[in-house]
């Protein structure tokens, strides 16, 4: 089996998607290993809005950090195509090994995830290899859709609790739902008082809760 195919076969890619060259570039240390990954001629790629197969428009070359390869950095390389719809036009289309506008692959943004469960941002930025203001906006992202889906509406009890976060007047207060097993932190604000229950009440409504139902 070629090496390309070997490649293709672990990074779970599926036609029209191809490892189609590998070099490593011993100029950086780590080490790089860049996969270049590439359509079959001809192929048609659904239309992001329509999901409609449509012929390429133009491409793109666009690169991603991968999972590391032992010991070496792992880059992904690709001539990414838009879309001409005749519905929807020219649009960009999603590559099934990352997110749009992200600068890593789905599998290095888990591995990423995992370690900051664990760690401190920075700590985990270390590990990585990578700053760790690109780990805060991974972080940002998949926060940020897990609010979107919180649903609230069953919550009936909470309690909160006013922190000092540092010395002095600093203060983040977090409300918890008292009725939760697992995961029962349902927000936190910085700051105490009355304006901090205003802003649990406003987030409270936006995620399907009712301040009444409250004890």
């Amino acid at each position: 089996m070629a090496s390309s195919d070997i490649f293709t076969l672990g990074l779970g890619l599926t036609p029209p998607w191809r490892v189609v060259d590998q070099r490593l570039e011993t100029d950086y240390q780590p080490h790089e290993l860049h996969l270049a990954v590439a359509a079959d001629p001809g192929a048609r790629f659904p239309c992001p809005t329509c999901g409609r197969l449509c012929k390429p428009h133009d491409w793109k070359e666009l690169s991603w950090r991968h999972l590391n390869f032992f010991q070496h950095a792992c880059i992904i390389e690709a001539r990414v195509p838009r879309t001409d719809c005749p519905e929807h036009g020219v649009l960009r289309i999603a590559v099934p090994w990352a997110r749009p506008d992200s600068g890593f692959t789905l599998l290095f943004e888990q591995a990423a995830l995992a370690l900051m469960r664990e760690m401190p941002v920075a700590a985990a930025a270390r590990i990585i290899g990578v700053t760790d203001q690109r780990l805060w906006r991974i972080l940002r992202y998949y926060v940020g859709r897990a609010i979107e889906r919180l649903d609230l509406s069953g919550v009936e009890a909470i309690a909160l609790d006013e922190t000092a976060a540092k010395r002095g007047h600093s203060y983040v207060t977090v409300f918890i739902d008292l009725d939760a097993a697992e995961r029962p932190v349902l927000f936190v604000t910085p700051g105490k008082g009355k304006e901090c229950m205003t802003a649990f009440r406003a987030f409270l409504a936006e995620h399907g809760g009712e301040a009444r139902r409250i004890a």
